[in-house]
């Protein structure tokens, strides 16, 4: 099946109406949020691919390449191979903006049987797309099992799980009372003792139509990073600087005026993302009372999901939060050599998260 191929690097070059057609009403997938991602993700070269087929376009592929993109593998000494060889070779992958906290994919594909000849012409475009850009890879992050069956991709692909996918809480309720009452009686009870605990602290939760202090809020933000040996993604700050280009929430905890905890909220078609968390070392509940306020700003304002990060799932499991299931990665490379330390780096990573998942 033949595809007419329009290669773009802009969301002005498709314009709004061809670009949220595509788009669907998909989450973090809209004109308005790549705007954002493009502001934001000003370090990386967007590459658009879209497919048209007797006249209407029918998918699309967004592209970044990038040098400075937070590679989500355990195993820290590959880890920072992986890195040291992105500063000489970039990697062009494919997913939404903001994804590590957006989990969202950049393919937008069709129905079959449309659907897997899309992507194989899309993987044939974009390995050319990697060679003539010098990258050293060419990645479809956040698929779905389905759409990452090796028998749909060109044989230079492999496949891998992702490490940390998201979280998400479907929104059922029509407030935070009716949220807590789908709880059990112990966890409702947990949940009411932290917030008593918090307000005798003298914690009080606030929110705002934007960052108003993007210094002390990435201060906190790095506290969170050391603690769990992680380092903030290159594109946190341009998020917290121009938040209000998308629907956004700064919810704060703060102690006798002081701020002690923060969270970046971001939204579109009504599907909310947590971010940028930050807490003051040594201040008790901050956490927790942040988690909550997340879920009541989300029921208030009638979202119809809530994404949260994959760390302390224990946690989030208990307040009614499930695993993404968008968990696989689709890596291809011309090189045979770089493909097969691909399928080496894939490989370690997926026995790394057997063993770490039986203990």
């Amino acid at each position: 099946m033949k595809y007419e191929v329009q290669i773009a690097h802009g969301v002005e070059e498709v314009g709004q109406e061809a670009w949220d057609y595509l788009s669907d009403g998909r989450p973090f997938t809209s004109y308005q949020w790549y705007r954002f991602g493009e502001r934001v993700m000003s370090y990386a070269e967007p590459v658009y691919i879209i497919l048209s087929h007797a006249g209407e376009p029918v998918a699309r592929a967004t592209f970044w390449l990038t040098h400075r993109e937070t590679i989500p593998i355990e195993w820290r000494a590959v880890r920072r191979m992986v890195e040291a060889m992105l500063r000489h070779w970039p990697l062009l992958i494919c997913q939404a903006p903001l994804t590590s906290a957006a989990s969202t994919s950049g393919l937008v594909l069709p129905d079959p049987p449309l659907r897997s000849a899309a992507i194989e012409t899309i993987a044939q475009v974009a390995l050319s797309q990697a060679q003539r850009r010098q990258a050293s890879f060419c990645v479809f992050g956040y698929l779905e099992e389905s759409d990452a069956q090796l028998g749909l991709w060109p044989p230079q692909f492999g496949r891998t799980l992702l490490w940390g996918s998201g979280t998400r809480m479907r929104i059922v309720w029509q407030d935070f009372e009716g949220y807590l009452a789908h709880l059990n009686k112990k966890r409702r009870y947990n949940v009411r003792r932290t917030l008593r605990l918090a307000a005798d602290q003298g914690l009080e939760v606030k929110r705002y139509p934007k960052v108003e202090d993007v210094g002390a809020a990435l201060r906190l933000h790095h506290n969170v990073n050391r603690r769990h040996n992680g380092r903030a993604e290159p594109w946190m700050r341009g998020a917290m600087e121009h938040c209000s280009m998308v629907d956004c929430a700064w919810l704060t905890v703060e102690q006798e005026g002081k701020l002690v905890g923060c969270e970046l909220m971001l939204g579109d078609q009504d599907v909310w993302l947590v971010t940028g968390l930050g807490l003051e070392e040594g201040v008790r509940n901050a956490y927790f009372v942040l988690g909550y306020a997340d879920i009541e700003h989300a029921i208030r304002t009638r979202a119809r999901m809530l994404r949260w990060g994959s760390l302390t799932y224990e946690v989030k499991q208990r307040l009614g939060f499930e695993l993404e299931t968008n968990d696989w990665v689709v890596f291809g490379s011309k090189g045979a050599l770089l493909q097969r330390v691909g399928q080496w780096v894939a490989t370690r990573e997926e026995n790394q998260m057997v063993q770490t998942h039986a203990m």
